[in-house]
């Protein structure tokens, strides 16, 4: 038999679609006495990429520190980590030096708009060090 899974790291972007996702995640720990760590990636901007300090860089950081408590409590156990620079790249670095063995993301993009400008969750999907679960939000109530 298959042993659980040790470490699941969830990634959430701030999206209502990121609750199937951390929903899914916390089935796949319930599984096992693995642990779970809650991943979400702050794009600094061009100013604070280039290394200059602005407020809204950090007002934007705290305000994701300060989100990612909310999503740990909703979560217990697990941790929350914040990365900021690329989503798709930073996220597989994470993963490989973390030692993640299971990867949960959410799949939101339509096919259009995933042809025009990609998609994190497929990048993950290619290059993460580790299998991924991609999770498809609930359908829109309509």
């Amino acid at each position: 038999m298959a042993e659980p899974f040790r470490h699941i790291a969830c990634c959430l972007d701030g999206s209502p679609a990121g609750d199937a996702a951390l929903a899914a995640a916390m089935r796949m720990r319930a599984l096992g006495d693995g642990r779970l760590t809650l991943v979400h990636v702050v794009d600094p901007g061009v100013e604070a990429s280039a290394g200059i300090a602005t407020d809204a860089a950090n007002d934007a950081i705290e305000e994701a520190r300060l989100w990612m408590e909310r999503m740990v409590a909703l979560a217990p156990p697990c941790d929350g980590v914040l990365l900021d620079g690329n989503p798709a790249t930073t996220v597989c670095a994470w993963a490989r030096e973390s030692g993640v063995d299971l990867l949960v993301v959410v799949r939101h993009r339509g096919r259009m708009e995933h042809l025009l400008v990609g998609s994190v969750a497929q990048h993950l999907a290619y290059h993460a060090p580790c299998p991924v679960m991609l999770v498809r939000p609930p359908l829109a109530a309509g």
